[in-house]
This record gives C-alpha cells, sequence and structure tokens, in this order.
C-alpha cells in the first residue's frame, strides 16, 4: 500500500448518517493525484456509527487513491484525546484535522500541498452549511478565553490567531513538537484556542487560506444548548484552565470572577477540577520552553480585553 501523501483526521462521536457522506464528498472534491487516508477514531459511540461506516466501505474503497482506517475507542476520550490518537495512527506528514460533518471545496489537497510549511499551521474559512455565513479563523476574547469568528473578508493568506477545529493543517512533525492538543481538556470546548496560542509562543505561525473553504453543519440553537447544558461543568473547566496556563495573576483573578458570576451553578465544581488537575505543573512547563510571551502574542495582534481595554 502507498503512503499517503495527506492523512484526515476525523474524531467522531455518533455521527452515524454523516460519516460516510463526509468521507465521499471530500474525496471527489480533490483535483490533484494526491492520495488520501482517512482516519476515522470513534469516540465510544452508542449509534451504530462504525458499523454503519464499515457496511458504507467497499464503496468509499471505490473512489480513487484513498485509505480508510476506523479505530474505536472503549471509553469516551473527547475531541482532543480523539484527535491525538488520530495523529498517532495516521501515516502521511500532512494532517489535515477536521470534523465528522464537513464538505470540503474542490481543490483543498492542491491547495495544502503548495503551502503547508514546516514551521506553519494553515487554517481554511469555515462556512455554515446551507446559509453564506463564512468565519475566516477566529479570534482570542480575554479574559473570557473564549473565541470569536472573524467575520471580515481577507484579500490574500493572511495570520491568523485561532485555526478552528474544521479546518487545520499542520505537518506530522510540528504537531508533534507542540505536544498535541492539551489532555487536560476535557470533552469539549477551550482545546482548539489553547493549541493555537501555544503554537504561535512556541515560535510557530497560523496563516488563514480564504480559499481553502469547508462547509460544517453546525448543531441548531437547541440542539447546542443542551450539549453544552450536559457538559457546562467540563467546559467551564477547560476555559479556567486555558487562562490559568497563560494569563496573568490578575488576568486570572477576572476570569474567576467573571465564571463564579455567569456560572455559579457548576463554577465549584469545575474549579476543584483545576484544583485538582496538573494545571500549574503544565504552565512551568510551556513557560519554560515557549519563545514567545502572551504579552507579545496581545501585541502582535492588538487583542484588547471583552470591553476593550487593554489586557492586564
Amino acid at each position: 500500500m502507498a503512503t499517503p501523501d495527506i492523512s484526515v483526521v476525523i474524531p467522531a462521536h455518533n455521527e452515524r448518517s454523516r460519516l460516510a457522506p463526509t468521507i465521499r464528498s471530500i474525496a471527489r472534491a480533490r483535483t490533484s493525484s494526491a492520495r488520501v487516508e482517512f482516519v476515522i477514531i470513534d469516540d465510544a459511540s452508542t449509534d451504530g456509527s462504525v458499523e454503519e461506516l464499515v457496511a458504507a466501505a467497499q464503496s468509499l474503497m471505490e473512489e480513487p487513491r484513498i485509505d480508510i482506517h476506523v479505530e474505536s475507542l472503549e471509553e469516551r476520550s473527547g475531541v482532543f484525546g480523539a484527535r491525538n490518537r488520530g495523529v498517532e495512527t495516521a501515516s502521511a506528514e500532512i494532517l489535515f484535522i477536521t470534523d465528522a460533518h464537513v464538505e470540503f471545496s474542490r481543490g483543498w489537497d492542491e491547495a495544502i500541498l503548495q503551502h503547508t510549511r514546516p514551521n506553519l499551521i494553515l487554517a481554511g474559512t469555515t462556512v455554515q452549511k446551507s446559509t453564506s455565513y463564512r468565519g475566516y479563523g477566529c479570534h482570542l476574547v480575554v479574559p473570557f478565553m473564549g473565541t470569536a469568528w472573524n467575520k471580515d473578508v481577507p484579500h490574500a493568506a493572511a495570520p491568523v490567531e485561532i485555526a478552528t477545529s474544521t479546518a487545520t493543517v499542520i505537518t506530522r512533525d510540528l504537531f508533534e513538537r507542540l505536544g498535541g492538543y492539551d489532555t487536560g481538556m476535557l470533552i469539549y470546548g477551550a482545546g482548539e484556542p489553547e493549541f493555537s496560542l501555544r503554537a504561535w509562543l512556541h515560535g510557530a505561525e497560523i496563516q488563514l487560506l480564504p480559499g481553502l473553504e469547508v462547509t460544517h453543519e453546525f448543531k441548531t440553537r437547541e440542539q447546542l444548548g443542551s450539549f453544552l447544558g450536559s457538559i457546562r461543568h467540563l467546559w467551564v473547566h477547560n476555559c479556567l484552565r486555558f487562562g490559568f496556563l497563560y494569563l496573568s495573576e490578575l488576568g486570572c483573578l477576572q476570569q474567576l470572577r467573571f465564571y463564579s458570576r455567569a456560572f455559579p451553578e457548576v463554577f465549584p465544581d469545575a474549579l476543584r477540577m483545576i484544583n485538582e488537575s496538573d494545571v500549574w505543573e503544565r504552565r512551568a512547563l510551556l513557560e519554560e520552553r515557549r519563545e514567545r510571551s502572551f504579552s507579545w502574542f496581545v501585541e502582535y495582534f492588538g487583542i484588547r480585553d471583552q470591553i476593550g481595554s487593554e489586557i492586564m
């Protein structure tokens, strides 16, 4: 079997009817002769996702120059752990990390083969399915440590603060040098911006390719509300962890004040998990290894806080 040129890494949890169409659409959007490997990490699904994908595998393998690898996790790892496992399983040097319910723009493979560089992460444009909405990467919101979409249309490839979960292209070497996604992030939330910020601070760069479009099927408002409600304590924990890894002491206090007021029902549990974690040891490790400071990042992108003031 030939070594693939690109590995498309897809974490999946209960994506029963969407995995096969995603693989097929990505394969058919190629315009180069690149061999593409799909690495599907089934994160302990309970809806028969794997069985359905295996049943469809024969027809999918009829697409030229593709390989499909499926690995099932017995226990729920969360999106970040599943991505890390996908990279460990992948064979190619170029990794396209995306989601299970997407479509890629035609020629996506030529674009990344042309622009991939050793110390560079490529970020694609995220398009909301069935709408004209486009997000050109994200920017960091401090001290909340959340993200917001970049809505202004860039005229060309440009630096961007945060690559989204739907469209992150990175070399295996850089992914491994950065240490992958933070496994201290639980299930969902804050992992993508932490990874992107860590890349900048460790000397890498992130560049947006506006024409590399990934159409994403977002959850409805009701679905998102229900999902976040079920994991709110984990999401708050992740945001606090993100802040504690990089913010100043005063910034951490601001963040604690914000979350204690915004989510009083889950804040004690989230803070307990923080206190029981390795956050301070990891902060010390990151400070020891980084090439740039968080202040550098703030100044480089001209970041202001949530009310437009200077970052403390």
